[in-house]
């Protein structure tokens, strides 16, 4: 990865020559940008971004049973569940059911399902991707299976000890690294990572189905969400396209939206990432002189000011370049290629 220039003695410079610009009227700026309005006349109004393409609009699934969700069999006994917003997974085996996550959103619904796809097998195990409610906050639909096994890594586990999160299980089985398993003569590969939460991921390899699953990475067939999934680690998310393909896979499931991945949408993720890193770097030489600038227009009373119209004007030279390059290849990149932009401009600043 190229690595940017940092620029911590700007930030000192600043915060040091900040709080000193008053206004005419001696009240506070009101700063309406980037704030989404139903208004349609507003230069703002939700009608001027681009509808999703219909690429991806063609690999949407449907709902296919009586309770709001759609439920498919990918491979023999693997099955595929989303409401259209969340995803989760579960793998029926002679053993019994496994489930992979259970966001809150269909959770009681998940069992339906599989009821639905297995009647009558027993479900014994529950792996989680990682700790956060919104994909495992489901769980509490599992919790009266008596000798359930919920699989999860070690530092999720002493999070959860520790700062219980409302509806997820504890894992009463853990790993620090790597943990193999075979259920019903299938066999599991989990491997943590560090591409999103605080605490740790899990990648969830399922070799004999060519089966993938990392969560909140990216969102097939549109340019990920906010702040590259809201990551809480840029460096881990970029190099985590590496480690994703060196797996044999064919099916990726990400966690969001209602498409089931494959190979080439965690590679087109990766151009996407790295195209937005890349164009920053480029960028970057700009920053001093752009903030230089900035200076002198605000009188040199202001630092913070002078700064905070740097970094937007450098996210804003990014985004209109992204933008440009990537509308006809991924949805939504219109919506979410500043919020790309400024999540590397931020890091270049603090690294």
């Amino acid at each position: 990865m190229r690595r940017l220039t940092p620029v911590s003695s700007i930030a000192c410079l600043a915060v040091l020559c900040g709080g000193l610009f008053a206004y005419a009227d001696g009240g506070q700026a009101h700063h309406p940008a980037n704030t989404i309005t139903i208004e349609e006349d507003h230069p703002d109004s939700f009608r001027h971004f681009a509808p999703e393409l219909p690429s991806m609009r063609a690999r949407l699934p449907e709902i296919n049973t009586g309770f709001g969700l759609h439920v498919s069999e990918i491979e023999p006994g693997l099955f595929f569940a989303t409401d259209m917003i969340y995803q989760s997974a579960f793998l029926v085996t002679e053993a019994g059911v496994v489930v992979f996550d259970a966001p809150p959103s269909f959770g009681e619904r998940l069992r339906l399902a599989i009821e639905m796809a297995a009647p009558g097998v027993p479900i014994t195990h529950f792996i989680q991707s990682h700790k956060h409610a919104d994909h495992n906050g489901g769980g509490y639909t599992f919790a009266d299976i008596e000798g359930l096994t919920v699989i999860g890594a070690q530092a999720n586990a002493d999070s959860l000890e520790s700062n219980p999160l409302r509806g997820v299980l504890v894992p009463t089985e853990t790993f620090e690294e790597s943990y193999s398993i075979s259920i019903g003569g299938i066999p599991i590969e989990l491997h943590t990572a560090s591409f999103h939460s605080v605490e740790t991921d899990v990648i969830i390899h399922l070799p004999e189905q060519r089966f993938l699953m990392a969560v909140d990475t990216i969102t097939p067939g549109e340019a990920p969400f906010m702040n590259f999934a809201a990551t809480s680690n840029l460096d881990g998310y970029m190099e985590s396209f590496e480690t994703f393909l060196a797996y044999d896979f064919e099916h990726f499931l990400s966690g969001h939206v209602s498409v089931l991945g494959n190979r080439q949408d965690v590679e087109t993720a990766r151009d996407y990432a790295f195209d937005v890193r890349d164009t920053v770097s480029e960028l970057w030489p700009s920053f001093m002189e752009r903030f230089a600038a900035n200076m002198e227009t605000t009188e040199f009373q202001n630092g913070n000011l002078a700064y905070r119209m740097t970094m937007e004007q450098v996210r804003d030279a990014c985004a209109r370049q992204i933008i440009d390059r990537w509308s006809g290849t991924l949805s939504v990149v219109d919506l979410w290629a500043d919020s790309h932009c400024e999540t590397v401009v931020l890091h270049a600043i603090m690294n």
